[in-house]
């Protein structure tokens, strides 16, 4: 089945979540990514973190809270057709973030 142009959705972004092998303060740390499995950018990419909490900084051009318990993923920039954008933060449990909306741009 070919897709053509305009046929991404808020589907064709993943998140993975992969354990580091680094503990700080003695929290796991981890490493999120965000992976566009598009042919076309994603902009404006926000997903929910209500409760999120790290002992690590986070950057905040990559991964910030924005209003309705939701974040903000690379600062609102498009994420590239295939590209992955990521971050690491430290907390146990591990958090689960689910894509709540995003613009795609073709």
């Amino acid at each position: 089945m070919g897709w053509g142009y305009g046929q991404c959705e808020l589907k064709d972004i993943t998140v993975g979540t992969e354990r580091t092998s680094i503990q700080i303060e003695g929290k796991q740390e981890w490493n999120v990514s965000f992976i566009n499995s598009c042919k076309c950018p994603q902009q404006s990419l926000t997903v929910s973190c209500n409760g999120f909490q790290s002992v690590e900084k986070v950057d905040p051009n990559i991964f910030a809270p924005v209003a309705n318990n939701n974040c903000i993923v690379n600062g609102g920039r498009p994420i590239a057709a295939f590209a992955t954008v990521w971050f690491l933060y430290a907390w146990d449990p591990p958090f689960i973030f689910v894509p709540v909306s995003s613009q795609v741009n073709c």
